[in-house]
Protein backbone atom coordinates (compact mmCIF):
# COMPACT_ATOMS: atom_id res chain seq x y z
CA UNK A 1 0.00 0.00 0.00
CA UNK A 2 1.39 3.37 -1.03
CA UNK A 3 0.68 6.50 1.02
CA UNK A 4 -0.12 9.65 -0.81
CA UNK A 5 1.63 12.83 0.03
CA UNK A 6 -1.39 14.94 0.92
CA UNK A 7 0.80 17.77 2.13
CA UNK A 8 1.96 18.59 -1.39
CA UNK A 9 -1.59 18.66 -2.66
CA UNK A 10 -2.77 21.00 0.13
CA UNK A 11 0.13 23.37 -0.26
CA UNK A 12 -0.53 23.58 -3.98
CA UNK A 13 -4.20 24.41 -3.43
CA UNK A 14 -3.53 26.97 -0.71
CA UNK A 15 -0.66 28.70 -2.45
CA UNK A 16 -1.09 32.45 -2.49
CA UNK A 17 0.36 34.98 -4.81
CA UNK A 18 3.08 36.99 -3.11
CA UNK A 19 2.08 40.62 -2.80
CA UNK A 20 4.42 43.57 -2.60
CA UNK A 21 3.58 46.93 -1.06
CA UNK A 22 4.98 50.36 -1.81
CA UNK A 23 6.81 52.35 0.84
CA UNK A 24 4.00 54.94 0.71
CA UNK A 25 1.42 52.28 1.51
CA UNK A 26 3.53 50.89 4.35
CA UNK A 27 4.06 54.40 5.72
CA UNK A 28 0.30 55.10 5.62
CA UNK A 29 -0.46 51.87 7.49
CA UNK A 30 2.16 52.56 10.17
CA UNK A 31 1.13 56.20 10.59
CA UNK A 32 -2.51 55.12 11.00
CA UNK A 33 -1.51 52.72 13.78
CA UNK A 34 0.84 55.19 15.48
CA UNK A 35 -1.65 58.07 15.34
CA UNK A 36 -4.40 55.88 16.77
CA UNK A 37 -6.80 56.43 13.89
CA UNK A 38 -6.98 52.64 13.46
CA UNK A 39 -5.76 49.64 15.37
CA UNK A 40 -3.21 47.23 14.02
CA UNK A 41 -5.78 44.42 14.08
CA UNK A 42 -8.32 46.49 12.12
CA UNK A 43 -5.83 47.33 9.39
CA UNK A 44 -4.56 43.76 9.25
CA UNK A 45 -8.11 42.51 8.67
CA UNK A 46 -9.04 45.24 6.22
CA UNK A 47 -5.99 44.78 3.98
CA UNK A 48 -5.48 41.07 4.71
CA UNK A 49 -1.99 41.67 6.05
CA UNK A 50 -0.38 39.78 8.88
CA UNK A 51 -0.11 41.82 12.11
CA UNK A 52 3.46 40.53 12.31
CA UNK A 53 4.18 42.22 8.99
CA UNK A 54 2.76 45.50 10.30
CA UNK A 55 5.08 45.15 13.33
CA UNK A 56 8.01 44.74 10.95
CA UNK A 57 6.93 47.85 9.06
CA UNK A 58 6.73 49.77 12.33
CA UNK A 59 10.33 48.81 13.13
CA UNK A 60 11.42 49.81 9.62
CA UNK A 61 9.55 53.10 9.97
CA UNK A 62 11.33 53.91 13.24
CA UNK A 63 14.71 53.32 11.63
CA UNK A 64 13.80 55.62 8.72
CA UNK A 65 13.78 52.95 6.04
CA UNK A 66 10.74 54.46 4.32
CA UNK A 67 12.47 57.83 4.05
CA UNK A 68 15.68 56.72 2.34
CA UNK A 69 14.72 58.12 -1.06
CA UNK A 70 13.21 61.37 0.19
CA UNK A 71 14.64 64.46 -1.50
CA UNK A 72 15.82 67.48 0.47
CA UNK A 73 12.64 69.51 -0.14
CA UNK A 74 10.44 66.71 1.19
CA UNK A 75 12.81 66.21 4.10
CA UNK A 76 12.58 69.91 4.98
CA UNK A 77 8.77 69.68 4.90
CA UNK A 78 8.85 66.65 7.17
CA UNK A 79 11.20 68.37 9.62
CA UNK A 80 8.95 71.45 9.65
CA UNK A 81 5.94 69.24 10.35
CA UNK A 82 7.80 67.57 13.21
CA UNK A 83 8.60 70.97 14.76
CA UNK A 84 4.95 72.05 14.42
CA UNK A 85 3.75 68.87 16.09
CA UNK A 86 6.32 69.21 18.88
CA UNK A 87 5.11 72.78 19.57
CA UNK A 88 1.51 71.59 19.59
CA UNK A 89 2.43 68.77 21.97
CA UNK A 90 4.11 71.28 24.30
CA UNK A 91 1.07 73.59 24.29
CA UNK A 92 -1.33 70.72 24.91
CA UNK A 93 0.85 69.38 27.73
CA UNK A 94 0.87 72.81 29.44
CA UNK A 95 -2.87 73.18 28.95
CA UNK A 96 -3.45 69.72 30.40
CA UNK A 97 -1.32 70.52 33.47
CA UNK A 98 -3.19 73.81 34.02
CA UNK A 99 -6.55 72.07 33.78
CA UNK A 100 -5.43 69.45 36.30
CA UNK A 101 -4.38 72.19 38.75
CA UNK A 102 -7.69 74.01 38.32
CA UNK A 103 -9.56 70.75 38.89
CA UNK A 104 -7.56 70.05 42.04
CA UNK A 105 -8.22 73.57 43.39
CA UNK A 106 -11.92 73.27 42.63
CA UNK A 107 -12.07 69.87 44.33
CA UNK A 108 -10.31 71.27 47.42
CA UNK A 109 -12.75 74.21 47.62
CA UNK A 110 -15.72 71.86 47.34
CA UNK A 111 -14.33 69.71 50.15
CA UNK A 112 -13.88 72.77 52.37
CA UNK A 113 -17.41 74.04 51.63
CA UNK A 114 -19.05 70.70 52.22
CA UNK A 115 -18.15 70.32 55.88
CA UNK A 116 -21.01 68.87 57.88
CA UNK A 117 -22.34 71.04 60.69
CA UNK A 118 -23.60 69.14 63.71
CA UNK A 119 -25.23 70.52 66.87
CA UNK A 120 -21.83 70.41 68.54
CA UNK A 121 -20.23 72.43 65.73
CA UNK A 122 -23.15 74.86 65.43
CA UNK A 123 -22.44 76.70 68.70
CA UNK A 124 -18.77 77.03 67.81
CA UNK A 125 -19.56 78.34 64.31
CA UNK A 126 -21.93 81.02 65.69
CA UNK A 127 -19.37 82.42 68.13
CA UNK A 128 -17.65 84.69 65.60
CA UNK A 129 -13.95 85.17 65.02
CA UNK A 130 -11.52 84.68 67.88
Amino acid sequence: MRLRNTRDRRSHQMKRERRSFSNDFKRQIVESVVSGSATQAELAREYRISPVLINKWKKDYKTGKFFENVNSRDLAKLELRIRELERLLGRLTLENEMLKKIRDLDTKEKKDDSSIVTSRDWDRSQGGAR
